[in-house]
Formats: structure tokens, C-alpha cells, sequence
């Protein structure tokens, strides 16, 4: 078991600033039912996107990412290859 970086509330909403009104709705579903954010960041400084932040819920059967606790790299998800994104946080608390 990994040793996840679990983020308040507090913690995480300055990582959602950009997204957050957009996808506040998505977050708060997640959250409802039980699941968690997993935030990963992008680290390859090579890449264009360096620093470039994705979000996936986890935790359920109806989470993108089905375990108790997310990967540290973000698994490939339909056509993304996604090596570069590399998990930074957690949240599972009360709705944004």
C-alpha cells in the first residue's frame, strides 16, 4: 500500500482554481457517492504541457479509476497515453 498525500479541503481548492467552476458539478457527484479525486500533474519537463494538472475519480465501480487507492502514475485511459502525469494528491471529503 502507498502512502497517499491525502489533501484537505483547504489543500486542494487552489489546485481546482482554473477548473473548478466548470467542473465543480462532476467533482461534487464524485464526492457524493463516495469517491475520491485523484490529482495528477504532469512532470515530463520535456513536454509542452509540463505542469499540466488532469483530475480522475476513484474509489467505485463507477470510478474511472475502480481501486480503494489510485495509481502513482495515471493509468492510460481510452486512446491517452498518460506516463507523464504522476499522482500528487488525493481528496475524499465533504463537496467543493
Amino acid at each position: 500500500m502507498t502512502t497517499l498525500n491525502m489533501l484537505t479541503k483547504e489543500e486542494v481548492l487552489p489546485l481546482l482554481t482554473e477548473v473548478i467552476e466548470q467542473h465543480r458539478d462532476t467533482f461534487n457527484r464524485w464526492l457524493s457517492r463516495g469517491d475520491g479525486i485523484a490529482i495528477y500533474e504532469n512532470k515530463a519537463m520535456d513536454s509542452h504541457g509540463a505542469g499540466h494538472m488532469q483530475f480522475i475519480s476513484f474509489g467505485s465501480s463507477q470510478a474511472q479509476i475502480e481501486a480503494v487507492e489510485p495509481p502513482l502514475r495515471m493509468p492510460d485511459i481510452g486512446a491517452q497515453i498518460n506516463w507523464q502525469y504522476q499522482l500528487i494528491g488525493v481528496y475524499q471529503g465533504e463537496c467543493l
